[in-house]
Parts: C-alpha cells; sequence; structure tokens
C-alpha cells in the first residue's frame, strides 16, 4: 500500500500526493485540514514530532464500490509514537476514507477517523 510505505519513509510530499487538490484530513487528535497543502503541512507538522519514528502496520482493510468512489475502513496500528513525554507509545486506530478517481490514479477525498477500535 503506498500510504503505509510513504509514512514509514516519512515522505510527507508522498503522503500528500496521495489526496486530491481539494482533499480533507480530519486528523484522529481534532485537527482539520482541506487541500493538499494543508494535509502536507499537518503531516510535515506529525511527521517532525510524534510521528518522526512511527511505523504504520496496516491490519486490515474493507472496502466497497460506490458510484464512482472506493470507500474503504482502514485498520492500523502505529508503534513508535512519541507521547509529550517522549516515551513510545501503540496507537492502534481505523480511518474510514474515500477514494476517488483524480488525475489518472486513485486518490483520497476524504480521510477521517472512526471510533477507537479498543
Amino acid at each position: 500500500m503506498q500510504f503505509a510505505a510513504a509514512w514509514n519513509q516519512h515522505d510527507v510530499d508522498a503522503l500528500a500526493q496521495l489526496w486530491t487538490e481539494d482533499g480533507e484530513l480530519d486528523h484522529p487528535w481534532g485537527f482539520h485540514a482541506v487541500g493538499r497543502d494543508a494535509v502536507r503541512k499537518l503531516l510535515a507538522e506529525e511527521h517532525a514530532a510524534a510521528m518522526r519514528e512511527s511505523v504504520l502496520r496496516i491490519a486490515g482493510v474493507t472496502s466497497r464500490a460506490e458510484d464512482q468512489n472506493v470507500l474503504a475502513e482502514i485498520d492500523g496500528l502505529l508503534e513508535g509514537v512519541r507521547a509529550p513525554n517522549g516515551h513510545p507509545y501503540e496507537l492502534r486506530h481505523k480511518m474510514s476514507v474515500m477514494f476517488v478517481p483524480s488525475a489518472g490514479a486513485w486518490r483520497i477525498r476524504t480521510m477521517a477517523a472512526t471510533s477507537n477500535p479498543r
């Protein structure tokens, strides 16, 4: 999966390119970004701090086609997230993602956290 590979390389430019120009990210920690540039900025800040040593593991994906979009639920585990006190921890999460065809590829139109799977 391109997203996990770019995440694990901490390549925020590659991550941001996975969004449409007007794509949105509702971050699990309450931040909201609209537009590829805003998504890139949010991810850059995150990967410079709490996520700088994180590793994303995808535990499962369920998806369905709807009209010309693909809706996916992605279960993941982030290892090595840094707490404010510097200690690493694991973060289980679930994300809802809408993929749309854009510029010859499937890109993220929206990504939002769903309920905590714990």
